[in-house]
């Protein structure tokens, strides 16, 4: 009876040791996309709201200095390439990587600007990807809302340039002729 009561605590002990140890090996990811300024402020938070968690930091080749002064990183992975985040240029150190979060900061509230990001962000393998805006505000950002983005900025350049197409022939007559009238009025 003692013995069955050992092996059952035991496994209860191990049990606990497992999951603990589960509980301090979540990873997140930060793909810096901002001044170092705004990530000083974001990452206070970010500690707050992920406390346990293991934190990586994406950044260029130009960041990497700066990055290590953040005692809660555990590594700085230095971006590949020189151009901006690309979902066509996917970094090579990351793949194969499991995040359980994922972390796009971006410098105004509703991420407008940072679709290069936001779709650089799916060639990383994550659990959850979450928009943290300049007042450190979070937001879950799912794959459809990403899509979505990407599909709004499309159709926002098809009809840019349908636009541009229509109109450019009258400002190339009109143009001149207003050139021409202000010259007459200026008195030149």
């Amino acid at each position: 009876m003692y013995f069955l009561h050992f092996i059952g605590s035991f496994r209860m002990e191990g049990w606990n040791v497992l999951s603990k140890r589960k509980e301090y090996s979540r990873r997140a990811l930060i793909i810096r996309s901002v001044s170092f300024q705004q990530l000083d402020q974001n990452f206070l938070e970010l500690i707050k709201t992920f406390p346990r968690y293991e934190w990586d930091l994406l950044t260029h080749e130009h960041g990497v200095k700066l990055a290590g002064k953040y005692q809660s990183v555990h590594r700085v992975i230095s971006y590949s390439y020189t151009e901006s985040f690309s979902i066509w240029r996917r970094e090579k150190s990351l793949k194969g990587k499991y995040y359980d979060a994922l972390i796009i900061p971006v410098a105004n509230l509703t991420g407008a600007g940072f679709l290069n990001v936001f779709l650089f962000s799916l060639t990383i393998k994550a659990k959850k990807r979450y928009m943290c805006n300049l007042v450190s505000e979070l937001h879950p950002v799912s794959f459809s809302t990403i899509a979505v983005k990407a599909m709004m900025s499309l159709l926002n350049n098809v009809v840019s340039g349908i636009l541009t197409g229509a109109l450019l022939p009258f400002l190339w007559l009109l143009f001149p002729r207003m050139l021409n009238h202000l010259e007459k009025r200026s008195g030149r």
